[in-house]
C-alpha cells in the first residue's frame, strides 16, 4: 500500500513523505495516530520553553499510551467502524490494536475483560506520561464543585437584598412623588403582598460588610422640596418709569453748567414686551428621577446618604443629598465623575458642602437655560435700595434672589473669563446700571479700550470725563492722572476736616451772600474754573501733573468745589496693557486701589486671560470683589478666585461672585443685554447734553501719548531725582548698583531714575559693563 500511495502521488501539506508517515502510523495505530503528534508537541513545549527533558517513563507512557488508545479502539463496536472501509485499515485500531486488542485480550478475557483491561493500561499510562494522579483530580472536581455551590447561594443572597433595596427605594420614591403632586402613590402589588414583602425585608438581616459606611444609619430630613427659581418675573413698571429720581444739581468739579437738565433714563429703554414668556416650567418627575439617579449611584460606591431639597435655578439645578452620620464628604467629591457618567451630564459641580447647610450639592446644568434681562433686576427693590451707594445689577443666583453688587462697598471689582463665556455683557450690564442712577454731575467715567471694539459705543456719553482711550501708551498717563486726583481730593478733605468723599458731598455748606454784581463775577469763575479744570486732565495725560492745573498767583488759593464726582475706571482688557508697562500697570493700579476708596474712585477691570502675569499678586491682594465667568483650566480659576469651580462654569453668563468681606462663592447667572438696549441708552444720554471735547484738549491727550511728550515724574518722583543729581555730583559716576547704595531704592525704582535722567540728557546710554558717559558739568546745577 505504500509502494501504491508513493506511486500515485499523493501527498498532503508536507508533500508525498508526509503523506506515507500519516498513513503508516494509520495503518499502525489506527485512529489513535492523532494523539502522537499531540504528545510529540506537548514534550517539544516542555522542552523549549520550561527546560524539562522528558524522562524515560514518559517516553514509555507515551507509547504505553498511544497503543492502548489503539486497542480500545479495535475491541469497542460503537464509533469510526467505518474507518475500515474509508482508509482501507483492518481496525480502526489500526494493525497494533487489532491484533493486541481483538486477536488477543479479546480472545482470553471476551470483550468485556479486555475493555477494563485496556482502560486500566489507558490510565496508566496517563499517570506515566502527565505525572498526575487520579486522586488528584477527584479532589479538585470536588472542591470545584463546593465553589460552584458557594458562589450560586452568593448570588442568590445578593439578588434577594438588591430586590429588597429596589423595593424600598421604590415606596421611597412612589411617598416622594405623592407628596410632590398631592396623589397617593401607585400600588403595584396587592395590600397582602406588600405586607409580605415589608415582613421579610425587616426580618431579613444583611451580613456585615467591610465597609464601614454600610452600617451608618441615614439622617432623618424634612420633607424633600423643589424650588423652581427659573420663572421671570412679570414686569410691574409703568412705562417712562424711572429707579431713580433726579437730585438737586449742585456745582461740582469735572462738570459743567449744561448737565443740570439732565434727566435719568427710564424702564422704557429696555426691550419689556407686552406678553413675556416666563420660561419652561420645570418636570417634577424628571428632576426627581435625576436625585434618584444620584443617590443610587452614591449606593452603589458604598456611599449612604438621604435625598434632599432640589433647587432648578436660570442655567443650573442644585440636587441636594445630606450624608449619612460620620460619612467624610470628600468621599462624594472623589466620585464626581461617576455622577456625571450616570447623570450623562456634561460637566457637573460638588458643592462640600453647601455654604451655610449641612447638605451636599451637585450641580446639573439645565438642558434649557432661561435668560436673566437686566430689566427685572433694575425693577427689584434691592436695587433702588437707600444702602446701596453705586448699585450693580449683577444676575440671579440658583435661588432665583437677586444678586445685586453695591461698587462703593466692594470697592473695586476684578472681572475674567474666556472668550463668549459672557465677560462683556456683564461690562455692559455694570455700565448700564450706573447710567440708570447717576448724572454726569454725580458720576465720571475713564473707558479704557485698548482693543478698540467693546467700548466705542460710549465714545458720546456725556459722562466721560475723557474720551475712550484707546492707545495703550496715554493709559498710563490716564492711571497717573487719576492718582493725583486722587491725591487732590485728600487734601481737600483735609482742609474741610472731613474724612471721606460722602463726609465732603454731605457737610453743611456757609450761607453766602451774593450781590447782583457777584452773581455776574462768580458765574464767570465757575466757567473759568470748570474750563480750566478740564483742561487740567488732558494736560495732566501729557505730563503727569499733579491734580488740575495750579492756579495763578493772582486767584490766591484753590477753589474748593460744593460737591465731587464719582470717578470710575473701567479697564476692558489687562492683559494687553500689562505687556505694554507691566510694571507702570501694576504700581499705578496698586495705588489706586489701596487709597481711593475714600474719595470716591472705584476700578472695574476685565481680563479674558487670568494668568498670573496678568493679575498679580499684589493686584490681586487688592482687589479683593471678583467674578469669574468660564475658564479653560483650574489654574486660570485659581487665579482670579484663589480656588477651582470656574473651569466648571457652562458658560454663557453662568459666573461666580466673590461679594465684598465674604469668602463664600456665590453662583449666578449673569444679567443680560442686548447691544440694541445699550445704543438707545447711550442714545437716550447723549441727546441731551453736549460733550466738551474741543480740538486743543484733543492734541494734549494725543501729546500725552506719543513719544514725543515730556517725561511723567511726579513731585515724589522728582525729590529722588535730584538727590540722584547730587549723589551723582560728589560720585562722579553714574549706575544703577550707585543709586541703590547711596539712596536705599529698590533695584526697579533706581533703574528708573537712570532712564529719566537719560531721557533728559544727564548720563548717555547704558553700554554693557561700561560705565555710563555724564552728559553735563557735574560741578553746576542742571538747567
Amino acid at each position: 500500500d505504500l509502494v501504491n500511495l508513493w506511486a500515485g502521488n499523493k501527498m498532503n501539506w508536507i508533500g508525498p513523505v508526509g503523506a506515507c508517515l500519516g498513513y503508516a502510523f494509520l495503518w499502525a495505530f489506527g485512529a489513535a495516530a492523532y494523539l502522537l503528534p499531540i504528545c510529540l508537541l506537548w514534550m517539544g513545549i516542555a522542552m523549549l520553553f520550561f527546560d524539562a527533558r522528558p524522562k524515560w517513563r514518559t517516553w514509555l507512557g507515551c507509547g504505553i499510551f498511544a497503543v492502548s488508545a489503539a486497542a480500545l479502539l479495535s475491541v469497542q463496536n460503537l464509533i469510526l467502524q467505518d474507518w475500515s472501509d474509508r482508509i482501507h485499515i483492518i481496525s480502526p485500531g489500526g494493525k497494533l490494536g487489532y491484533f493486541l486488542g481483538a486477536r488477543f485480550l479479546e480472545a482470553l478475557l471476551n470483550k468485556t475483560g479486555a475493555l477494563l483491561v485496556l482502560v486500566c493500561i489507558y490510565l496508566v499510562s496517563l499517570i506515566l506520561l502527565t505525572g498526575l494522579h487520579p486522586i488528584h483530580f477527584c479532589r479538585g472536581s470536588y472542591q470545584y464543585f463546593i465553589e460552584w455551590l458557594r458562589a450560586r447561594k452568593e448570588l442568590k443572597e445578593k439578588a434577594s437584598k438588591k430586590i429588597s433595596a429596589r423595593e424600598k427605594r421604590r415606596i421611597e420614591r412612589d411617598e416622594r412623588l405623592a407628596e410632590i403632586s398631592g396623589s397617593k402613590p401607585a400600588e403595584s402589588k396587592s395590600p397582602a403582598k406588600k405586607k409580605a414583602a415589608e415582613t421579610k425585608s425587616i426580618k431579613e438581616k444583611p451580613e456585615e460588610d467591610d465597609d464601614p459606611q454600610a452600617e451608618l444609619p441615614l439622617r432623618e430630613i424634612p420633607t424633600p422640596q423643589i424650588i423652581d427659581a427659573s420663572q421671570r418675573r412679570k414686569p410691574n413698571a409703568e412705562i417712562g418709569a424711572k429707579p431713580f429720581e433726579k437730585k438737586r444739581p449742585e456745582h461740582t468739579a469735572l462738570s459743567t453748567d449744561e448737565f443740570e437738565n439732565y434727566e435719568l433714563p427710564g424702564f422704557d429703554l429696555l426691550d419689556i414686551p407686552e406678553h413675556e414668556e416666563p420660561g419652561v416650567e420645570a418636570d417634577k418627575s424628571e428632576l426627581v428621577a435625576t436625585q434618584n439617579i444620584i443617590v443610587d449611584t452614591l449606593k452603589a460606591f458604598g456611599v449612604e446618604v438621604t435625598a434632599g431639597n432640589i433647587t432648578r435655578g436660570p442655567t443650573i439645578t442644585r440636587y441636594e443629598v445630606y450624608p449619612s452620620p460620620g460619612l467624610r464628604v470628600s468621599r462624594i467629591t472623589q466620585l464626581e465623575a461617576d455622577i456625571a457618567r450616570a447623570t450623562k451630564a456634561e460637566r457637573i459641580n460638588i458643592l462640600a458642602p453647601v455654604p451655610g447647610l449641612d447638605t451636599v450639592g451637585i450641580e446639573i446644568a439645565n438642558n434649557e437655560k432661561v435668560a436673566v434681562p437686566l430689566h427685572e433686576l433694575l425693577q427689584d427693590p434691592a436695587f433702588s435700595s437707600a444702602k446701596k451707594k453705586i448699585p450693580l445689577a449683577l444676575g440671579k443666583d440658583v435661588y432665583g434672589n437677586t444678586v445685586i453688587g453695591d461698587l462703593a462697598a466692594m470697592p473695586h471689582l476684578l472681572v475674567a473669563g474666556a472668550t463668549g463665556s459672557g465677560k462683556s455683557v456683564c461690562i455692559n450690564s455694570i455700565i448700564s446700571s450706573i447710567l440708570f442712577k447717576f448724572s454726569p454731575n454725580e458720576l465720571r467715567f475713564i473707558m479704557v479700550d485698548p482693543k478698540v471694539v467693546e467700548m466705542q459705543m460710549y465714545n458720546v456719553l456725556p459722562h466721560l470725563a475723557v474720551p475712550v482711550v484707546t492707545d495703550p501708551n496715554k493709559v498710563i498717563a490716564a492711571l497717573r492722572w487719576v492718582v493725583n486726583e486722587m491725591e487732590r481730593r485728600y487734601r481737600m478733605f483735609a482742609e474741610e476736616g472731613v474724612r471721606n468723599f460722602d463726609g465732603f458731598n454731605e457737610r453743611e455748606l456757609p450761607e453766602k451772600e451774593v450781590t447782583d454784581g457777584d452773581e455776574e463775577n462768580s458765574e464767570e469763575e465757575e466757567e473759568n474754573y470748570d474750563a480750566e479744570h478740564i483742561e487740567s486732565i488732558a494736560q495732566a495725560l501729557t505730563d503727569g501733573e499733579l491734580g488740575p492745573a495750579a492756579l495763578d498767583d493772582d486767584e490766591g488759593e484753590e477753589v474748593i468745589p460744593d460737591r465731587i464726582p464719582y470717578i470710575v475706571i473701567i479697564i476692558d482688557e489687562l492683559a494687553d496693557l500689562m505687556q505694554t508697562a507691566p510694571a507702570d500697570m501694576e504700581m499705578n493700579i496698586a495705588r489706586i486701589a489701596q487709597k481711593a476708596r475714600a474719595a470716591g474712585i472705584h476700578l472695574i477691570i476685565a481680563t479674558q486671560t487670568p494668568r498670573a502675569d496678568v493679575v498679580t499678586g499684589i493686584i490681586k491682594a487688592n482687589i479683593p470683589s471678583r467674578i469669574a465667568f468660564q475658564v479653560s483650566s483650574k489654574l486660570d480659576s485659581r487665579v482670579i478666585l484663589d480656588v477651582s469651580g470656574a473651569d466648571k462654569l457652562v458658560g454663557k453668563g453662568d459666573m461666580l461672585y466673590l461679594p465684598p468681606g465674604s469668602a463664600k462663592l456665590e453662583r449666578a447667572q449673569g444679567a443680560f443685554i442686548d447691544d440694541g438696549e445699550v445704543e438707545k441708552l447711550v442714545k437716550f444720554c447723549s441727546t441731551q447734553v453736549e460733550q466738551k471735547f474741543e480740538s486743543s484738549v484733543q492734541e494734549h491727550i494725543e501729546k500725552g501719548g506719543s513719544d514725543e511728550g515730556e517725561d511723567d515724574v511726579s513731585d515724589a518722583d522728582e525729590e529722588i531725582v535730584q538727590k540722584c543729581l547730587e549723589v551723582i555730583r560728589q560720585e562722579k559716576k553714574a549706575s544703577t548698583s550707585l543709586l541703590q547704595r547711596r539712596l536705599r531704592l529698590g533695584y526697579t525704582r533706581a533703574a528708573r531714575m537712570m532712564d529719566i535722567l537719560e531721557q533728559r540728557g544727564i548720563i548717555g546710554p547704558g553700554e554693557g559693563a561700561k560705565p555710563r558717559e555724564i552728559l553735563i558739568n557735574v560741578g553746576q546745577d542742571e538747567a
